[in-house]
């Protein structure tokens, strides 16, 4: 190893043999070396000194390495962190990255050549990132330099030396009036997926670099037949004419912004959805492009990320529906057009129902059909009404539990699902305090379901709130497991009753040995944190005997019975409460 006296190194261990071992290893390599027999010494250490690298055990008593690693990465993201451990499981290693290492060294450490090849490489690492660094700080005085002279051109967006509106108006007048366009000029709207996290995690400046650098990448796509143009936000306009095919700009687009953009030192993927208008059939002025463009891309983002759609006359009845069931969702719950069914829950072993789950359903004024939850809940969720209608729900399926319960004497579990908005609002402990107290149902009785993107958002306020609930006597569920993604650290910390296996897992049984291999990876997790197991979208005998086989606790299908209404549930489950054979 070559000389290294103007770096530092942090050797956290409370294996105190090979801690002097690495130590004396690096100090006759030249190194400045401190070491500390445990993680919070450690960290202690690291806030004198912060060294140039850290070498941290894995298991150790107290604070362990993934506190060290998460601490230090929050600390200062720049400072290399490698593991060095005796757990030599792949899951292991791949936690400690996700939460900052930059490598994974196992125990026993043979030979020094080893230890020796990873310092050199994150040392590399770490140096190329100071590059780049330096290189996006010279950016930014360029932008800085610039800023005021482009803040003069009212024509040109000031962040990012764009054409806005205006001036794209004149550019589409220009076109209009001496090329022959017919059906070969579209207007895309394009709107950045991953902006509100960016600004979330980094914070605006660190957004508005990306879309300093977003624009920098589109101009490369300008020619004489392409121009671009931002609107706000993070919405850029694409101008195309003369071109015949308009899934070669897409192409050409997704290529400008595959490569990954470096922020704070990370490598952040970023995507985008398109809206697409043609011009004449689409709207003949830029304005009326635009409208349709922007309806189109909301179309996109129903799809995910990095979709992409074209206005039609379909789309716009769609809008229109869609607006139409925004309107009426403000008064259903005046108008009583909310109403709740109720799917059963069956215990596994003996085939009793031990629960269910109440599922929102809505019928609009003066219409017969039902409208879909997939339409109408993401409304209430964007609007914000969710949280008015989630209260309705849990007053209402407690009220009726406490009924079922005075005419029949049966112990049922009710399930009710939380929405991200409602859970994220603040007060939620406290209304379900008080229908607990106004309806008097048993604490017990009661079980929230939550998604895992709810619960991996803001993780400490989330765990915060989570106990609260847990301290009113709740049970908490975690629906569709295994869609997300949610660390094995936190979910330790988070006082859940039950899993529940989303249906995706279910429906290829019992042919899919993959999604067996899965379902056994959250029973055995679930074992070790002594949670129960639901799975849900049970459809067929063959797969309720094989879950029943591997060991969940409970099942929940269209195989046992589908949502029913309250009359019609107390009728099957609640006089007959013993013994129940799938409907």
């Amino acid at each position: 190893m070559p000389d290294h006296t103007e770096r530092s190194v942090l050797v956290i261990d409370d294996d105190a043999a090979l801690r002097r071992s690495i130590v004396a290893y690096l100090q006759d390599s030249g190194f400045l070396v401190h070491e500390a027999a445990s993680g919070q010494e450690g960290l202690q250490l690291f806030e004198q000194t912060r060294t140039d690298l850290v070498l941290t055990d894995l298991m150790m008593p107290g604070l362990d390495g993934l506190g060290v690693v998460t601490t230090i990465h929050r600390l200062s993201p720049d400072t290399p962190v490698v593991v060095i451990s005796g757990n030599g499981s792949v899951s292991y290693a791949m936690e400690t990255v996700r939460q900052g290492a930059w490598d994974y060294i196992t125990k026993p450490i043979l030979d020094f050549q080893v230890l020796e090849q990873v310092m050199n490489k994150v040392f590399e690492r770490a140096a190329e990132m100071q590059e780049t660094r330096s290189h996006q700080q010279q950016l930014e005085q360029m932008v800085a330099d610039h800023a005021f002279k482009l803040h003069q051109l009212n024509s040109l967006d000031p962040l990012t030396g764009l054409p806005m509106r205006q001036q794209l108006r004149k550019l589409f007048d220009t076109f209009v009036r001496t090329a022959d366009l017919a059906n070969d000029l579209f207007i895309m709207l394009m709107d950045l997926d991953n902006l509100k996290s960016v600004n979330k995690t980094f914070g605006h400046e660190s957004g508005d670099q990306l879309l300093i650098e977003t624009a920098n990448r589109l101009k490369q796509y300008q020619s004489a037949t392409v121009n671009v143009g931002r609107l706000g936000a993070d919405q850029f306009v694409i101008m195309v004419t003369n071109c015949a095919e308009v899934h070669t700009c897409i192409r050409a687009l997704r290529q400008l912004l595959a490569p990954p953009f470096i922020l704070h030192s990370c490598e952040l993927f970023i995507t985008a959805c398109l809206g697409i208008a043609v011009f004449p059939h689409d709207g003949e002025s830029l304005d009326n492009l635009l409208q349709h463009a922007n309806a189109a891309l909301s179309q996109a983002k129903l799809l995910g990320n990095n979709k992409y759609a074209f206005y039609s006359t379909e789309l716009g009845e769609r809008l229109r529906e869609r607006m139409s069931h925004e309107s009426g969702l403000h008064r259903a719950l005046e108008r009583n057009e909310f109403f709740i069914e109720y799917q059963p829950k069956q215990r596994a072993s003996c085939t009793t129902v031990c629960g269910m789950e109440a599922l929102l359903r809505w019928r609009p004024y003066q219409r017969h059909e039902l409208v879909s939850p997939t339409e109408f809940i993401p409304i209430l969720e964007e609007t914000g009404m969710i949280v008015e209608v989630g209260r309705w729900v849990l007053e209402t399926a407690c009220a009726q539990l406490m009924a079922w319960q005075a005419l029949h004497n049966q112990h049922l579990q009710l399930s009710v699902n939380i929405s991200a908005v409602q859970f994220h609002a603040g007060d939620l402990p406290e209304i379900v305090n008080q229908i607990i107290e106004q309806t008097g149902i048993t604490p017990g009785d009661l079980c929230l379901e939550l998604t895992e993107s709810i619960v991996m958002e803001d993780i400490d306020q989330t765990i915060d709130t989570l106990h609260q609930l847990r301290a009113l006597g709740v049970k908490l569920s975690i629906d569709d497991f295994g869609t997300g993604y949610a660390s094995l650290n936190y979910l330790q910390r988070m006082p859940l009753n039950e899993l529940k296996i989303d249906r995706s897992f279910v429906k290829d049984l019992p042919g899919d040995k993959n999604a067996v291999a899965i379902i056994n990876s959250v029973l055995s997790l679930a074992e070790s944190l002594a949670l129960t197991v639901v799975a849900e979208g049970v459809e067929t005998a063959g797969q309720a005997a094989l879950l029943t086989e591997l060991g969940c606790h409970e099942l929940q299908g269209f195989h046992f019975s589908k949502p029913l209404l309250p009359e019609l549930f107390r009728q099957r489950y609640c006089e007959r409460p013993k013994r129940q054979t799938p409907s």
